[in-house]
């Protein structure tokens, strides 16, 4: 979903690197666009250049077409230098899918989270029969159609297709721990929310922060609650790690995003974000006058049509504005003579 931010960011870069080329960014960072095979198009992929190597920052997806992108960037833009290190910031498959296939081309052990990494081993080893039972009998309870859940099962094979072999073993990274990756040395800062430990990257010489899916400049990263825990309360997680992004890096940063333009002013758009996201929680909390299911709330927090390809994240999303109330003590969850989820306020 697009946010609007009240000061508008500053764009160094008025152009793009073309699909599968590089453009340097900031002393040894170079910007690769990576096509994907799906709505959401590309993403931005980073090489850190240092005296001895690169360090690769995120994957792309496991497609013929991205193997190529690698293999030509190996032979014209690396060589004779070499690829030191692979660090993955996140499970989704835009940043990890290729993780495995680098791993072993290159015969080097990726740096990951750990929480990251397992869910990456999950996707790659497909959900059992139970799993998948499990999740529908959520996803029922918010509402699901027959057209949705046929869509949720050709997504899990879809997943499976887009990620390549996995990954064994790692070098482990955390919060607050300070990684050298080529041209230096940078700060991990771990991000919970949109997945469960994603890690983005902060070199302070340079004034980078490479921030994955945390702070993009045009939209907002879906912020979804889990069917394994339905329970959990993402939203506050990443309202808390939004604001502890604040505190460590300086708003005239240069934010390299894995989706849109690179661009400063990380302080104005932490602040956009959470104003959307308090202003959505607002909406919500009005409309409950009298109990409301998962989809009848759609309409208050989606400007476009709710479908079964989209209908996925629209519950998760839902559902973590729904939970970060139930957390405050406003609102409660009972399941109505339907067997959905009914919320009423408390």
């Amino acid at each position: 979903m697009k946010v609007s931010n009240e000061k508008k960011l500053e764009y160094p870069f008025s152009n793009r690197p073309k699909d599968g080329e590089l453009l340097n960014v900031s002393g040894g960072i170079h910007w690769l666009r990576m096509p994907l095979p799906i709505a959401l198009n590309h993403i931005n992929l980073w090489l850190i250049e240092g005296n001895d190597g690169f360090t690769i920052i995120d994957s792309g997806m496991s497609t013929d077409e991205a193997k190529g992108i690698w293999r030509n960037i190996f032979d014209e833009f690396v060589s004779p230098k070499k690829i030191e290190k692979i660090l993955i910031t996140h499970m989704h498959l835009d940043h990890s899918g290729l993780a495995g296939w680098l791993s072993s081309e290159l015969s080097i052990i990726p740096h990951f989270t750990k929480k990251e990494h397992n869910e990456t081993q999950k996707i790659i080893g497909g959900m059992s029969d139970e799993q998948i039972d499990l999740t529908l009998d959520y996803y029922r309870k918010c509402g699901y159609d027959k057209k949705s859940e046929d869509q949720f099962r050709e997504r899990i094979g879809l997943r499976k297709s887009l990620s390549s072999q996995k990954v064994d073993d790692i070098i482990l990274i955390k919060d607050g721990d300070v990684v050298n990756l080529s041209d230096g040395d940078w700060r991990v800062i771990i991000v919970e929310g949109h997945s469960p430990e994603h890690a983005c990257l902060y070199n302070q010489e340079s004034n980078v922060f490479i921030c994955g899916d945390a702070l993009l400049p045009r939209i907002t990263p879906n912020v979804s609650v889990n069917p394994i825990n339905p329970d959990a309360n993402p939203l506050q997680a990443w309202i808390e790690s939004l604001e502890k992004i604040k505190s460590v890096i300086p708003t005239d940063a240069l934010v390299l995003p894995s989706h849109g333009y690179p661009y400063v002013g990380a302080h104005h758009r932490i602040d956009a974000i959470i104003e959307n996201h308090f202003n959505k929680l607002e909406s919500v909390l009005e409309a409950i006058t009298e109990p409301k299911n998962v989809t009848d709330l759609f309409s208050l927090l989606f400007k476009s049509e709710i479908n079964e390809h989209t209908r996925v994240l629209a519950v998760g999303e839902t559902m973590s504005h729904l939970n970060f109330l139930i957390g405050k003590g406003e609102i409660k969850k009972t399941i109505d003579q339907n067997g959905l989820y009914s919320f009423s306020k408390t």
